[in-house]
């Protein structure tokens, strides 16, 4: 498979190049590698369930040990269950003071030296097949590389969801994602999302007096055109998605068209995407723990202006938001948009029939088929010349393809395409429509530059970003950008703080590998367990080179393989393993380089995702884990033993001994979202 990489631009890739001896990195320099697992929390609850079960299936004589084991250093039977956990911090509780935290991770540590080899690999074996009974992917993959790397290292519990991703302070919390993980991880403060910025101007009735949204609507209005939009059936709470969308954003914008505008149902079709991605794999129609039945909740929504007849397709978010560049969905969506659709039915309850069939045919919410709504009079719903097409999804890597093909965008298709070793035939993109496009977010510049797209929140980059801020940092010493495609976005815009090319002067070098496409079997993101490693290996190489070549003072890298996989349960448990233990292997790897070159190894996660045998992302916390290239333990660095992945751009710059002449970020709301060091260097 062809390797690409990207010096300076972010989709301007060439062929890749090695650095000669004169790029090579002054000796006398502190370097690092950050490795973000995509996708890899804890669940507390499920490993203490986990904990409990083999503790009643241990003898009586293992007790004995266990317990006096605890009982040398003062312990007791109830404290010496911990001993069972694969890794120690993950027995803490959120919040724990780091003083108490690191006295009793060291107590751990000895009361398993006081246990002999033999009752350790009982207790490690049992554990293993336990979390497998219970589907605990992170116990029962068996990776103890891993587990003895964090146990090894300073190693703390991060939180990655909720308030400290930049969302709505919400009851559940909004689960984390990739986008925001990436972002926060990538800043020196708390960064906040796009999805809290258009819910306080809704609050504030700023929303319904936006420019870019007024003036689509009154010039479809003035010339008599149809308004078309888009919107991503999730997150009405914070525990069902609102990855890319939130159903009050949907609430204000019918309000607005129906409520201010006055435009009546046969004016205005509606795509309604479906999810089972960053919420139930059914939930469109079923709804579980009070969340789902989102077709439901649609159909009563538009009600509520007479407008269920507004409805007018609805497909699977594979195919309406591959963000992999393939053709054939990008090809799929349009066609349904222009009236060519798989399926064609007639009302919410034949619709309700038609998403149920697909489900029986073992197919999820994010791989139903294009399915027309038809309208009263009989005929089928199509985008015409000179509509107006409004995009309400708030995450920009999954609507390009989208937006691209509806402006005509047919270069940069071709061109973001090939980039991933993707040939486009482009032809049908050259269609003519002369829509008038507007999106709730900025997607990409090029859609508003040459295109026309008008954007209603438009996206302001991070200032407090650490590569924004790289060539004030580190002068002109280079860093390096390592993913596979699917992940391209996220190890490049999203990690330099919203910003598609690096900032002027920043030496940057960007390595992309491909991800598994069509002839590999993958034709959308629901195929990847075909390849439940995905390219770990290559990403692994990549950085491995990039390591010993001695160039780079920070390369950062993505391992996607936790999350694209960790979406498909609970269906791909056993691939959910695979991809577990090919991340493991993957970060050992990286750890072993980075010591043996001299360099500190960082490795974090953006999110929780593969722990809860749901296709959802949750809201866990992740864990950072700190391996100095000297072996010894890095010195905890904050009071309480509780990380905030905008924290961890602070640690790397302490530990590569730059932190000292970072310029000081923008504050936030308080001293609590500014990050901070998590290790003492001094």
């Amino acid at each position: 498979m062809p390797k690409s990489v990207a010096p300076l631009h972010g989709t301007n890739w060439s062929t890749k190049h090695l650095p000669d001896e004169s790029t090579r990195l002054g000796n006398d320099k502190q370097s690092a590698v950050l490795a973000v697992t995509d996708g890899l929390g804890f669940n507390r609850d499920r490993s203490r369930n986990v904990v409990d079960i083999a503790w009643k299936r241990l003898s009586s004589s293992d007790h004995e040990l266990i317990t006096s084991a605890a009982e040398r250093i003062g312990q007791n039977s109830v404290w010496a269950k911990n001993m069972l956990y694969p890794v120690h911090v993950e027995t803490l509780e959120p919040k724990t003071p780091s003083r108490k935290a690191v006295t009793w991770i060291d107590d751990l540590k000895t009361c398993r030296s006081f246990l002999n080899a033999e009752l350790v690999e009982r207790i490690d074996s049992l554990v293993e097949e336990v979390a497998d009974e219970e589907r605990y992917v992170p116990w029962a993959a068996g990776a103890r590389n891993l587990s003895k790397l964090r146990n090894s290292n300073l190693s703390i519990p991060t939180s990655a969801a909720g308030i400290w991703a930049g969302f709505e302070d919400l009851e559940p919390a909004v689960q984390g994602n990739s986008e925001t993980g990436h972002q926060q991880i990538g800043n020196m403060e708390l960064a906040p999302q796009l999805p809290l910025e258009i819910t306080n101007s809704i609050e504030s009735g700023e929303f319904f007096n936006n420019p870019a949204f007024n003036s689509t609507l009154t010039a479809a209005k003035e010339r008599g055109a149809t308004v078309n939009f888009c919107f991503l059936l999730s997150g009405v709470g914070g525990g069902d998605g609102r990855v890319h969308s939130a159903w009050n954003h949907l609430e204000a914008f019918l309000e607005l068209i129906f409520g201010q505008h006055n435009f009546a149902p046969d004016q205005v079709q509606m795509q309604a995407i479906l999810d089972g991605r960053d919420s139930a794999i059914h939930s469109s129609i079923v709804e579980e723990q009070g969340s789902g039945d989102f077709i439901g909740q649609l159909q009563s929504l538009l009600g509520k202006y007479d407008a269920e007849t507004s409805l007018a397709w609805i497909v699977g978010r594979s195919i309406a938001m591959d963000r992999d560049y393939r053709e054939a969905a990008a090809i799929a969506d349009f066609d349904l948009l222009t009236g060519i659709p798989v399926a064609t039915v007639y009302g919410f309850d034949q619709l309700r029939e038609a998403i149920a069939e697909t489900h029986a045919r073992g197919k999820v919410d994010q791989d139903v088929p294009p399915i027309a709504v038809k309208r009263t009079d009989g005929s089928t719903p199509k985008i015409s010349q000179g509509d107006a097409f409004i995009d309400l999804n708030f995450r920009s890597d999954r609507q390009r393809s989208k937006i691209g093909s509806l402006a005509g965008a047919r270069a940069f298709l071709e061109s973001e395409g090939a980039a991933r070793g993707r040939e486009w035939d482009g032809e049908w993109i050259d269609h003519g429509l002369n829509l008038d496009l507007c999106t709730i977010a900025e997607y990409h510049p090029i859609f508003e530059s040459e295109y026309g797209v008008s954007v209603a929140f438009p996206t302001a980059p991070h200032e407090a970003n650490f590569l924004a801020q790289w060539p004030d940092l580190a002068s002109d010493d280079e860093y390096t950008l390592v993913a596979e495609s699917v992940k391209a976005s996220h190890m490049g815009y999203f990690f330099r703080g919203r910003r598609e090319d690096p900032v002027s002067g920043a030496n940057e070098t960007r390595l992309v590998t491909p991800s598994h496409g069509e002839e590999d079997g993958v034709k959308s993101d629901t195929d990847f367990y075909i390849h439940p490693g995905m390219r770990a290996e290559e990403v692994t190489a990549d950085v491995i080179k990039s390591i010993n070549t001695d160039s780079s003072r920070l390369i950062c890298c993505n391992i996607a393989a936790p999350d694209m996989i960790g979406h498909l349960l609970p269906a791909r448990y056993k691939e959910a393993k695979e991809a577990y233990r090919a991340a493991a292997d993957a970060l050992v790897a990286m750890a072993e380089a980075s010591q043996a070159a001299g360099r500190h190894f960082v490795v974090t996660s953006d999110h929780g995702n593969i722990e809860d045998d749901t296709s959802a992302h949750s809201v866990n916390d992740v864990l950072t884990t700190i391996v100095r290239p000297d072996g010894a333990i890095a010195a905890i660095g904050i009071p309480e033993f509780q990380a905030r992945l905008f924290d961890v751009a602070p640690t790397v710059l302490e530990l590569i001994g730059v932190s000292s002449t970072k310029p000081t970020p923008p504050s936030g709301d308080s001293g609590n979202f500014v990050g901070r060091p998590l290790v003492a260097t001094q």
